[in-house]
């Protein structure tokens, strides 16, 4: 049973039916799983809550790698909500900040994202995200969500999409695909780690997620029409270097394999915007994003992949 589930598991499945109450995209209800223990969590409120929505677009097959990716979160307490977006833009080898703020909201759907200043959202029927708009100045950039291609689920209610999607700079479009993903947990319940989202030719798309406690990673892919689910993946750090600034290693290479021996994946970074972030004790948090290069052998075939890490190290 993944670690947390047992003391969590009434209180969880009311958040995740609240969350998907409050908008079509918000995380599903995960299915209750037999011997759940429930008597420690009746009575909890939804008042100390996690969210997190990551929307991520990126080229695919170009010669010059593009990735957008917009993170957005949300903390929810007797106070009201507590809300960071933070966007970036990946181009021409380089990491550029485009927007971050935080704020506080009233306390109501706190699942749900909302527009800041230069940023703006469109949302179509049944609070579908159709496309993420910023402009600032000369800056303009709009995310297209298109038709979907994938739709992945995990053990704690998360959600994970694959669409179709495009990137429009000014009057210039260009296509790729756009990684949705929505997660939530109580503020005292296991914290998620690193995520990965590559892409390769044939409709290639794979995404490891560290969910927080057991399995340390799972995985989920596509290629072409065929779907695939790895429960269990195994994930080493071929290589690292220093992040002087936290006190920490952080990692430059990748080797991931899932236990059935299906997916094989080999990265090694090609640029990352390190973060330490305040904390306690010698060594500090860590927040990054990395863009990857590498392969894959899937069922026996090998592909070449690129894609984003969005590191973590609490």
């Amino acid at each position: 049973m993944p670690e947390g589930l047992a003391l969590h598991g009434r209180s969880y499945l009311a958040l995740c039916v609240l969350l998907y109450a409050c908008g079509g995209d918000a995380p599903a209800p995960p299915v209750t799983e037999q011997g759940l223990q429930t008597s420690e969590s009746a009575g909890r409120n939804f008042e100390d809550a996690l969210y997190e929505r990551n929307v991520v677009f990126m080229t695919v097959g170009a010669d010059s790698a593009i990735i957008v990716p917009w993170f957005f979160r949300a903390s929810s307490s007797e106070e009201g909500v507590e809300r960071e977006v933070e966007g970036w833009l990946r181009r021409r080898g380089l990491w550029e900040p485009l927007f971050s703020d935080r704020w506080s909201s009233e306390a109501s759907q706190p699942s749900r994202i909302q527009p800041r200043g230069p940023l703006d959202l469109v949302v179509g029927i049944g609070g579908t995200l159709e496309r993420i708009l910023f402009e600032e100045g000369q800056r303009q950039l709009e995310v297209v969500i298109g038709e979907g291609t994938s739709d992945w689920s995990g053990n704690r209610g998360e959600t994970f999409r694959v669409h179709r999607g495009a990137a429009l700079f000014g009057d210039q479009r260009v296509e790729g695909v756009v990684l949705d993903m929505n997660r939530a947990r109580f503020r005292d319940g296991p914290e998620p780690g690193e995520w990965m989202f590559l892409t390769g030719p044939g409709r290639l798309a794979i995404l490891i997620v560290s969910p927080g406690g057991s399995p340390a990673y799972t995985a989920w892919g596509r290629r072409g029409e065929e779907e695939f689910r790895w429960p269990e993946v195994l994930m080493t750090w071929s290589a690292v270097r220093s992040f002087e600034a936290a006190r920490r290693d952080v990692p430059v290479e990748w080797q991931i394999r899932s236990l059935n021996g299906e997916l094989e994946v080999t990265l090694t970074s090609a640029g990352m915007d390190l973060r330490a972030v305040a904390g306690e004790g010698p060594r500090l948090p860590v927040e990054g994003l990395f863009q990857v290069t590498g392969s894959i052998v899937l069922g026996g075939d090998s592909l070449e992949v690129r894609g984003l890490v969005r590191h973590v190290q609490g």
